[in-house]
């Protein structure tokens, strides 16, 4: 069993809540943060049939990926959904959490699972989520405790690029300091000016683990005053909605249709464009992507694989020379369900909770 809050918090590591856009309802939509869960169920969505196999299977808490309150409300008539749903899950004591464009987003996320299924290489966003950056932090550590504290920030998350961890600069130096009245110093004299040799320490941090990574540091640094200083970044972030990159060897897109359908269980996909023209440049935009195709476009996309795209932004991209595939906005998305049940069930190993986890679709189409 474990604490809603520490479910909470395992999402956050895996699919930062601070990536969701702003104004989407990502996070705890019904329930408490002390809630003790036992049981979880996903799902894309909680339609009325997810639900009732929740209640079913006595789950005690429903992850999907489309927000139960998609917006602010005034008033919950409980005489249809969403507010009949709400109810039937709080007289089920069942919690609520949306993980939406956070998981869309995250590396590792939504758009990361289509990238993968291609085998896209050179990834990156389509719409990098520059509202959430890269940050650096510098701190100032005596040499005999900078090990101990490179480790300890490199743990909490510093220092990822790309494939490679515990990247970072150091840099020797002096630093100077008069210890006041009171003051306890690691090295030095009271009210005298002293000397001291450190190494500044670098490393780069998504803005998200700042906080933590600050603890972390602290936390090991053996000074009773740590000088150290946070900026931001203008470097490139590897999240954000959509990916884009390139197939190890050139596909149609009729090729490529036919894959994604069978895997996804779209049962009407529609391809606008050539489909025996090679392609080699792809884009993947998981649900609606009408906000991304001149995006995709402008970063060389000649195809955009997506769930869905309204009548205006398909004749925009075929004008464009952009093929596009539509698999179905529910198709686009179903591998949130094994991508999330696979996240709660390795925090749960991790952490000992022995928490029950199932995945569920709404509808009974084949999923590979």
């Amino acid at each position: 069993m474990a604490l809603l809050k520490d479910i909470m918090d395992a999402l956050g590591d895996s699919f930062p809540w601070e990536l969701a856009v702003e104004d989407d309802n990502s996070g705890l939509q019904v329930g408490s943060l002390d809630s003790v869960v036992s049981k979880v169920m996903c799902s894309v969505d909680a339609t009325g049939p997810v639900i009732e196999r929740a209640i079913a299977a006595g789950s005690d808490l429903l992850v999907t990926h489309h927000p139960l309150i998609a917006g602010p409300i005034s008033c919950l008539d409980t005489g249809g959904p969403p507010g009949s749903f709400v109810e039937r899950v709080i007289e089920n004591g069942i919690n609520v959490i949306a993980c939406h464009t956070n998981a869309d987003s995250a590396t590792g996320g939504l758009a990361d699972v289509f990238a993968g299924r291609l085998g896209l290489v050179g990834v990156e966003p389509v719409q990098p989520a520059g509202r959430v950056p890269f940050m650096k932090i510098a701190v100032f550590v005596p040499p005999e405790a900078l090990e101990e504290v490179s480790a300890a920030i490199a743990d909490a998350g510093a220092g990822v690029i790309g494939d490679y961890r515990r990247c970072g600069f150091r840099t020797a130096g002096t630093g100077t300091f008069i210890p006041g009245e009171g003051a306890e110093p690691y090295s030095g004299e009271v009210n005298t000016l002293n000397l001291a040799e450190e190494v500044r320490l670098e490393m780069i941090v998504p803005s998200f683990l700042m906080s933590r990574v600050v603890r972390a540091m602290l936390g090991r640094h053996p000074y009773e005053e740590v000088a150290y200083d946070v900026y931001s970044t203008d470097n490139p972030v590897p999240w954000g909605l959509g990916r884009i990159g390139m197939l190890e060897e050139e596909r149609t897109p009729g090729d490529i249709l036919a894959e994604l359908a069978e895997w996804c269980g779209s049962r009407d996909p529609r391809l606008v464009g050539d489909p025996s023209k090679r392609v080699g440049r792809v884009a993947v935009v998981p649900g609606a992507a009408n906000s991304l195709v001149e995006p995709s476009m402008r970063l060389g996309a000649e195809l955009l694989v997506a769930g869905e795209v309204n009548y205006h932004m398909s004749l925009q991209a075929a004008e464009a020379g952009l093929a596009l595939i539509c698999l179905g906005h529910l198709e686009s998305e179903r591998a949130f369900v094994p991508m999330m049940v696979e996240s709660i069930r390795a925090a749960s190993d991790q952490h000992g909770w022995n928490l029950g986890v199932e995945g569920y679709y709404d509808q009974e189409v084949p999923w590979r």
